[in-house]
């Protein structure tokens, strides 16, 4: 089937995603348009040199070196190869601080390496998955990731993936039911986000600054290509329903419905929250209101009464957000990138805004 192209999805996103920009910055752009940002990647805060850093190596001067309101606006610091080196000398060269090593230098070495340490560790694997620089690196990667954790449907997902942007339609299919049988969806980003905080605080900056700059430094690779699964997914079951194959067509509402739900439910961010409407409301808005395809035994129509809810709510946080974080004091703020971590940041925005 013919995948649709990352400027398409985009445009899904927008539908949905108005006032994300407020809350987020420049973050949705960089979802969007992960090849432009690395090619394009100049620090919008200038790093420090090695002279300013090697003096303060063993005690950094704890500072916020960068504002809450910077990052909103999409201004994240980066740190430089030598304070990621004193970091990884400092804490370790854990699976986890190498993964957010590459990450924040973009450098892929860290994660093979990683990889090359602990093979078996599905969060090394899958960030080559996502990351690889050849389509043969992904494959095997791919592999080695639905070995080590085979209960993470995250993992059938981008197989389908795969398979569709080979032609392999059946393979497609094979991974998209036995998702079914996987609940867990587990993408590891809050992982990652620990340990670039980490690397942030090694390198001085205060805790809250790090935690901002962490989250803020996160990119999802994986959603574009679940977005991309649901379109061809989609796109196969119009076929089925023009040559009147019903009882075919009927799976891929329910694996559709269900990849949708699962980012909603288990994904932290609120991008995940956006592309799981997306992509539930894909297959929903076909069906005929009354029939039972929500959590819960709701209806299609219920269903999607809930989910614009949602995103009306979520505008309405967006338009809020700013001001209220900005008069907020640093406790506050503090509490709230801790609420991000433990409970989500659509709950962390509530409480937030609503305080509640």
């Amino acid at each position: 089937m013919p995948f649709r192209r990352l400027a398409q999805i985009a445009v899904v996103f927008g539908v949905l995603a108005v006032g994300i920009w407020v809350v987020r910055g420049k973050k949705w752009e960089l979802l969007r348009k992960p090849t432009e940002v690395a090619a394009k990647s100049s620090p919008a805060i200038k790093p420090r040199s090695a002279a300013d850093i090697i003096p303060q190596l063993n005690n950094p001067t704890k500072r916020k070196g960068v504002s809450m309101k910077e990052l909103l606006e999409g201004k994240v610091p980066q740190l430089s190869q030598v304070e990621i080196d004193t970091f990884l000398q400092n804490q370790g060269r854990s699976t986890t601080n190498l993964l957010a090593a590459s990450r924040l230098l973009k450098d892929l070495k860290y994660a093979r390496e990683a990889t090359a340490a602990d093979p078996k560790n599905p969060m090394a694997q899958l960030e080559l998955v996502l990351r690889g620089e050849t389509t043969e690196e992904k494959s095997a990667a791919l592999i080695a990731f639905r070995e080590a954790a085979p209960g993470n449907s995250l993992g059938d997902y981008l197989a389908a993936h795969q398979a569709f942007e080979n032609g392999n339609t059946a393979a497609a299919g094979t991974a998209l039911l036995q998702s079914l049988d996987n609940p867990l969806y587990a993408d590891y980003s809050q992982q990652i986000v620990a340990g670039s905080e980490q690397a942030f605080r090694d390198a001085g900056y205060d805790a809250s600054a790090a935690a901002g700059a962490a989250m803020f430094s996160l990119t999802l690779n994986h959603i574009p290509s679940l977005m991309g699964v649901s379109n061809n997914l989609k796109a196969l079951q119009d076929e089925f329903i023009r040559s009147a194959d019903f009882d075919a067509a009927e799976p891929t509402v329910i694996i559709g419905l269900t990849l949708g739900q699962r980012i909603q439910d288990q994904g932290p961010y609120l991008i995940d929250q956006l592309s799981g409407v997306a992509i539930e409301k894909k297959f929903l808005q076909q069906l005929d209101p009354l029939t039972l395809a929500g959590p819960g035994g709701q209806t299609a129509g219920a269903r999607m009464e809930v989910l614009d809810a949602k995103i009306l709510e979520i505008k309405d946080l967006g338009s809020r957000f700013t001001p209220a974080f900005a008069q907020a004091d640093d406790a506050t703020q503090a509490r709230y990138l801790a609420m991000v971590k433990a409970d989500g940041e659509l709950a962390a925005m509530r409480w937030l805004v609503n305080g509640k």
